[in-house]
C-alpha cells in the first residue's frame, strides 16, 4: 500500500483520469474494472446486504464520473473513490436507520488459491463473526475498521478518504479496535482480533 504514491497503478490512474477529463467514457470503464472488487467488498461489509452494496457501488461510480472533471490527477484515485462510496453508504444507513447490519448471504471470496476447504470454512466463519461484531459498532467505528483492514487503505489513505488528519485516524482506529475486541469477546471469536495483530499479539491497540 505504501508504494502507491509512485507506481504503475498510479501512473495508469493518472492517465485514465486525464482521459476521463477529456470526455472519454471508455477510460472510466477502466477505473471501474480496476476498483470495483475492493469497493464492492467494502460496501458489503458496511451494509451487510449484497443488493444494497451493488446499488451503493453503482451510485458511487456515477458520482465519480460526474465529479472526475474536478479531480486532481496527481492525487491518489482510490481514496477519493472510497470517500464517495462511504458517503453514499452513510446516506443509505441514515435513510433506513440501519441499527443492525444483516450478514451477507455468503462470505466474501477468499483470495488465496492454496486455502483448503477446512481452512476456508474457518476463515468464512471468522468473517461472519467479524460482520456480527462490526454490526454492533457505531457507524464511525465500523467504517474506519473496514477502510483500514478490509479495504486495505494505509492510515494516510484512510485520512484522505475521511478528510481528517492522520492523527485523528490513529486515535479513532484505536478506540474502534477496542470496541471491536469487546464485541468479539462477547461471542466465540475473541482470538480473531488478536491473531490479526502480528506485531504485538497481546496488544489490542496495534494497527496490524
Amino acid at each position: 500500500m505504501s508504494g502507491e504514491a509512485s507506481g504503475p497503478v498510479v501512473e495508469a490512474d493518472r492517465e485514465a483520469v486525464r482521459r476521463c477529463q477529456a470526455g472519454e467514457a471508455d477510460a472510466f470503464r477502466v477505473v471501474v474494472e480496476r476498483y470495483a472488487n475492493v469497493l464492492y467488498g467494502t460496501a458489503v461489509l458496511m451494509l451487510g446486504d449484497r443488493s444494497e452494496a451493488e446499488d451503493a457501488l453503482q451510485e458511487a461510480f456515477l458520482s465519480g464520473w460526474a465529479g472526475i472533471s474536478g479531480f486532481d490527477p496527481d492525487r491518489p484515485l482510490r481514496p477519493w473513490l472510497v470517500r464517495i462510496l462511504v458517503n453514499h453508504i452513510l446516506q443509505r444507513r441514515r435513510r433506513r436507520f440501519l441499527r443492525v447490519i444483516p450478514l451477507p448471504e455468503a462470505p466474501l471470496p477468499i483470495a488465496s488459491p492454496e486455502t483448503g476447504p477446512e481452512l476456508a470454512a474457518e476463515q468464512a466463519w471468522q468473517r461472519r463473526e467479524v460482520a456480527v461484531a462490526l454490526a454492533a459498532l457505531p457507524a464511525d467505528a465500523a467504517r474506519i475498521v473496514v477502510l483500514r483492514y478490509f479495504s486495505e487503505l494505509s492510515l494516510r489513505e484512510v485520512a484522505e478518504a475521511l478528510e481528517v488528519p492522520v492523527g485523528t485516524v490513529k486515535s479513532r482506529l484505536h478506540r474502534a479496535l477496542e470496541k471491536l475486541r469487546t464485541e468479539l469477546e462477547r461471542g466465540t471469536g475473541a482470538e480473531l482480533l488478536r491473531s490479526h495483530d502480528s506485531s504485538a499479539p497481546q496488544d489490542g491497540e496495534a494497527e496490524a
